[in-house]
């Protein structure tokens, strides 16, 4: 299987001439949807998969992208700018910018969206040198088809007619560097024109097939339509899961992942909620620091071994959240009733302030009475759960 991938690509340089005057005096990518520009609402969506470097390839008006996002640390992620002189296509960006790309990254167009679970795509990507989302049906007729075997192999591509229904290309793709190794330099190349038609001719592409929401913000109809519908897409439920004897067993302040073993159906679940596009947030209580077990920066080690066992199988937690206070502490800085602590709200009602979460479907899972008091006094449903099997006793849930 291949490592989780670390990086993101955005491409936002295009000029967006369909928009009109507005792209005049801004580039497209940072057109204003419900009051944000559309880029921090695609930012974001990716951030909270986990990658650790999203870079944004900018050409038209450049400055712009760079003052508003170089530097910037959005959900864990770093943001990066690199800006091409003159246009060079889809393609021709990449190859100039190759020695700052991984050997696997994500790749995604900076002026559509489609809130997939984008570590799915890359654990079905599979050795194949390049993987595409597809919308499994087309909105409209503006877009051109893809054609693909029943096992995903992309066998090629069709131009737009009224009469199609799908699948499309999503523009988000899994693609091995060494691709972009094969293209030649120094020109304006289209991977959606020149690059794509050729492998899919070599067999060396493959679509997964999603049934997500689709925005593409380059005509003005659709631009008006993502006011209303993009702030709608990311409002989401989310699930509270505690984590020692509801995500691992909990055999007594486990911290060691050497020693951590998971609950019987724990990671499927996760996937499950991140698949049907639940967020998914963590709440525990650690009073193994506060009683000198093991320091606070080991819960960091935990949570981002966890995190890499998910990320193998195409799963993540949005969030980690976690208090080391104790009202009886042995060690006296960690000695204090805080309001993190659960059976108090302060974990839950701090994730709800920070992120945009529909609270009425959402709900905790937790095996403790203390777990479901925390989720009833942010107002959140709870349920206890005995065990055995976490993606069973979801399943009958969502």
């Amino acid at each position: 299987m291949n490592a989780p991938l670390a990086q993101a690509v955005i491409l936002v340089g295009g000029r967006g001439t369909r928009l009109g005057a507005l792209t005049d005096s801004l580039p497209k990518p940072l057109a204003d949807i419900a009051g944000r520009p559309f880029l921090d609402w695609q930012i974001e969506e990716v951030a909270r998969f986990g990658f650790s470097k999203i870079t944004l390839l900018a050409g038209y008006k450049a400055d712009a992208i760079a003052e508003r996002y170089a530097g910037r640390g959005v959900r864990g992620a770093v943001v990066e700018v690199l800006t091409e002189a003159e246009a060079r296509g889809t393609a021709g960006a990449l190859t100039l910018f190759a020695d700052r790309l991984d050997p696997r990254f994500l790749l995604m167009n900076g002026d559509t969206l489609f809130p997939i679970n984008l570590l799915d795509l890359a654990a079905r990507a599979g050795r194949t040198p390049v993987t595409m989302a597809l919308r499994r049906t087309a909105p409209d007729g503006r877009y051109g088809t893809v054609d693909v075997a029943e096992g995903g192999a992309i066998l090629g591509f069709r131009a737009r007619s009224l009469d199609s229904g799908g699948p499309i290309n999503a523009g988000i793709y899994v693609i091995d560097h060494a691709i972009v190794d094969e293209i030649a330099p120094g020109r304006s190349v289209s991977l959606e024109a020149e690059i794509f038609p050729h492998l899919a001719t070599e067999g060396r592409m493959r679509g997964a097939l999603y049934d997500a929401p689709f925005i593409d913000i380059g005509v003005p109809a659709d631009l008006e339509r993502a006011q209303r519908e993009i702030p709608a897409m990311v409002r989401r439920p989310a699930v509270f899961l505690d984590r020692d004897g509801v995500l691992i067993v909990d055999d007594g302040y486990p911290h060691d992942p050497a020693r951590i073993r998971w609950i019987a159906g724990a990671v499927e679940a996760v996937k499950r909620l991140n698949d049907a596009g639940y967020y998914v947030f963590v709440v525990t209580n650690q009073a193994g620091v506060a009683r000198g077990l093991y320091p606070e920066s080991q819960i960091a080690v935990a949570h981002r071994w966890m995190s890499g066992v998910l990320a193998e199988q195409g799963a993540h937690v949005d969030g980690f959240e976690y208090c080391a206070h104790h009202p009886q502490a042995p060690l006296a800085e960690w000695r204090r009733d805080c309001r993190r602590r659960k059976p108090a709200p302060g974990m839950i009602e701090d994730i709800l302030s920070r992120w945009p979460i529909d609270r009425e479907r959402s709900f905790l899972v937790g095996d403790k009475p203390s777990d479901l008091a925390a989720a009833r006094a942010a107002g959140v449903a709870a349920h206890l759960f005995a065990g055995p099997d976490l993606l069973a006793f979801l399943a009958e849930r969502i």
